[in-house]
């Protein structure tokens, strides 16, 4: 049995997730296909678009056979936790033949070889970025100057087109997926595809391929879209008919709560950065003892969310990164969990299509993680497992509370929300 996994977001899914299920499905021959979906917050650090259950819907709609719920250390973390935590998890399936993912780039051996430089940290590389450092380089320009010296090694390569390789989110998750597969020594065999349409940061609608930022630009700011547009009319949702799938729109179209973004949980931060110190506000996961002294003294600066990563980005510290150590601030989401976060220790089934019941059957007889197909099933687990799932359930919990400021009430908790069968 040949089955893909694919590690994704879905938020929200559009056409170029249906392309690329369609298309890998095909070149794998694959039988299934499993998912492993971020759930209620994202990798940007900020709430999705819509919960977790719509989306996985819209997923197993749209050619996807099984959703597993990517646990929140990993889904609200950096490009390598976030790729290690999705591999490892369709690892612990025991099933899955075949990981696939998008790329920018045209040539994947380069990225091949990237990862192999980063997985392997020849001694020229480590020589080179320890000294970048000392002569004051942020981390990530000491290891650009670093993989640069080690592909001069093996032969010329242009400084631009690596630059433009490693600015691609798509390329930069390529080469994680790449190093997480070495790191846990699978045998699921890389199969990446070429993106079609927009890049990922694209914000147009008017394209065949979409991305997802596009259509959550165009539902959060309808205002601000129609300008870049030339519209003179709102476009409202049924301008995202066209970026996709049937299925997936008829979702978005009849969704029963607010749509949410970052600033619809800035009391609850701006109440954390009020009320703790800068001692442990570097205690959560990416702040450093120095960013958390700034965070402190610039505290009384704070308007929203937003206005505060923008307020306090820098060269060195990107929005998205700031974004991200805020989330982890409200879901006191601690860095010694995250950095000896172990390996997934359970596959939460978020839902399944009813003509792939042999997954799950073919997951308790090989899998390596047990199947949790309802947060009653907790204590079962191990202790580190039930913890594990307590921060998903919390989080899930911090999601309705977001809901909530916007006077919805209506979403069920995660253990009145049964697992979708389709």
């Amino acid at each position: 049995m040949k089955v893909l996994g694919i590690i994704a977001e879905y938020n929200p899914f559009h056409k170029g997730h249906a392309y690329q299920i369609k298309t890998l499905k095909e070149k794998v021959q694959a039988d299934y296909v499993v998912a492993a979906m971020s759930g209620n917050f994202v990798q940007r650090g900020a709430p999705a678009l819509m919960e977790k259950y719509s989306r996985a819907q819209m997923a197993l709609r749209c050619g996807i056979d099984l959703v597993l719920e990517l646990p929140t250390p990993y889904a609200t973390a950096s490009a390598e936790y976030f790729a290690r935590g999705g591999v490892a998890l369709l690892e612990g399936t025991g099933i899955v033949t075949h990981l696939g993912f998008g790329i920018e780039a045209s040539h994947f051996g380069t990225l091949q070889e990237l990862a192999d430089i980063l997985t392997q940290q020849p001694e020229l590389f480590q020589h080179t970025l320890q000294q970048g450092l000392k002569q004051g380089l942020s981390f990530p320009a000491a290891r650009f100057q670093a993989i640069t010296a080690c592909l001069g090694q093996r032969g010329a390569f242009p400084l631009d087109a690596l630059r433009q390789i490693l600015g691609s989110p798509n390329n930069i998750l390529a080469v994680e997926y790449l190093k997480a597969l070495s790191r846990c020594r699978s045998k699921m065999v890389p199969c990446p595809l070429q993106r079609q349409g927009q890049p990922y940061h694209g914000t147009a609608l008017g394209q065949e391929y979409p991305s997802a930022s596009a259509i959550r630009a165009a539902i959060l700011n309808p205002d601000s879209h129609m300008l870049r547009e030339g519209l003179q009319d709102p476009p409202g949702l049924a301008a995202l008919k066209g970026a996709m799938p049937e299925a997936a729109y008829s979702i978005l179209e009849g969704y029963p709560h607010p749509f949410l973004q970052e600033d619809d949980f800035s009391p609850l931060l701006h109440y954390k950065l009020l009320t703790e110190p800068a001692s442990q506000l570097s205690l959560y996961a990416d702040v450093s003892p120095d960013f958390a002294r700034r965070m402190e003294k610039e505290a009384s600066r704070f308007l929203s969310w937003s206005q505060f990563c923008s307020h306090l980005k820098c060269k060195n510290i990107t929005y998205t990164r700031l974004s991200r150590m805020f989330l982890h601030i409200v879901l006191s989401l601690y860095a010694e969990s995250q950095q000896n976060c172990p390996e997934p220790a359970y596959l939460r089934v978020l839902g399944f299509c009813k003509e792939a019941a042999p997954l799950l059957t073919a997951i308790k007889f090989k899998g390596k993680l047990p199947a949790v197909t309802s947060p009653s099933a907790i204590n079962a687990l191990t202790d580190s497992a039930r913890r594990r799932l307590a921060d998903d359930i919390k989080a899930s919990g911090l999601y309705r509370v977001g809901l909530s400021s916007k006077g919805d009430s209506q979403l069920k908790n995660d253990y009145q929300q049964p697992m979708l069968r389709l």
